[in-house]
C-alpha cells in the first residue's frame, strides 16, 4: 500500500491519517469495489461484471483509498476508489462505459466501447467515498493523489475525463476540472455535465 494521501487531505486526524493510503486495485478487489459503489443510486453503479472486466483491463488505471496497516498483521479495508478506463475521445461516451461484446466499436458514435488501449485520455468512470467515512474531504484528496499517480506513473496521459451531475461542478473545478457543458451521455437517467481536466498544463 502506498502512503500517497497525507500530502493531499487537509483534515489530518493523527489517528487515521497514519492507516490511509492508496494503491491500485487488482482483480481480487472486485467484491471491495462492489461494496463501495453501492453508496450511488442503483441506476448510477458500476455492475460487478464492469468491475471485472476494468480490473483485468487496465487496473492500472484504478486505485484504491485503504483504511489499514502494514504492520504484521498486515490488514486494509477498501473505503474508496477512483475506477477508469483510457478512451481516444475527448469527453466520456456511453461506449467508454460498456464492455464490449461482438462489437468492439460504437456503431452510433463510431467509437471505441470499453477500454480504448491506445486512447491518451483516461476516462474515470467511479469516484466515490463509503458512508462512513464521508464529510472527511477524502473525496478531494483521493482525486488529487490519483491525479498525481497518473503524472508521475501512467505514461502517454493528456487529458483527465468525467461526467458529473450539476451539483458536484464546483467539487471538480476545485481540483482544476474544466466545466465543457452538458454531456450527450444518457446513463443513469442522463443529467450530467462533461468535465477535463488537461494534464499537459499541470
Amino acid at each position: 500500500m502506498m502512503k500517497l494521501l497525507a500530502e493531499y487531505w487537509p483534515c489530518k486526524e493523527s489517528s487515521l491519517a497514519s492507516r490511509l493510503g492508496v494503491r491500485p486495485l487488482t482483480p481480487a478487489d472486485v467484491l471491495d469495489c462492489v461494496n463501495v459503489e453501492s453508496v450511488f443510486p442503483s441506476q448510477e453503479r458500476c455492475s460487478e461484471a464492469k468491475f471485472h472486466y476494468r480490473l483485468k483491463e487496465c487496473p492500472y488505471l484504478c486505485l484504491g483509498l485503504f483504511d489499514g496497516t502494514t504492520s504484521a498483521p498486515i490488514s486494509e479495508k477498501l473505503i474508496g476508489h477512483v475506477i477508469a478506463t483510457r478512451t481516444s475521445e475527448p469527453s466520456v461516451t456511453e461506449g467508454a462505459m460498456e464492455i464490449p461484446d461482438q462489437m468492439s466499436r460504437d456503431a452510433k458514435t463510431d467509437t471505441t466501447v470499453g477500454h480504448d488501449q491506445n486512447g491518451k485520455n483516461v476516462a474515470v468512470h467511479s469516484l466515490c467515498i463509503i458512508q462512513e467515512y464521508q464529510g472527511r474531504k477524502l473525496g478531494r484528496a483521493l482525486i488529487s493523489a490519483y491525479i498525481n499517480y497518473l503524472e508521475k506513473c501512467v505514461a502517454d496521459t493528456q487529458n483527465v475525463v468525467i461526467i458529473a451531475h450539476d451539483h458536484l461542478i464546483k467539487f471538480y473545478e476545485s481540483v482544476e476540472f474544466v466545466n465543457n457543458g452538458p454531456s450527450k451521455c444518457t446513463f443513469g437517467g442522463g443529467g450530467w455535465f462533461d468535465m477535463a481536466l488537461d494534464l499537459r498544463k499541470s
